[in-house]
């Protein structure tokens, strides 16, 4: 998939930059070109996503702590 800024009347070389970095971040572009630099063995995936997990376990219960204090 290809991304294209085109250039509207009055648009400065550092709009279309930016227009183009934000496209690429809404995309997702860079987080796969990450990814796909270097390889990243199955037990480093499965770490990271269990990681992840905790540390949403953690917010909810934080959340659910600051949700059940009354003063």
């Amino acid at each position: 998939m290809s991304i294209i800024v085109k250039r509207k009347k009055g648009e400065s070389k550092d709009d279309i930059i930016g227009k183009f970095r934000r496209l690429c971040m809404e995309e997702d572009i860079t987080e796969e070109v990450r990814k796909r630099a270097a390889y990243e063995k199955p037990s480093e995936v499965r770490y990271a996503q269990k990681k992840v997990i905790l540390w949403r376990e953690k917010c909810r219960k934080r959340a659910k702590k600051s949700r059940n204090y009354v003063a």
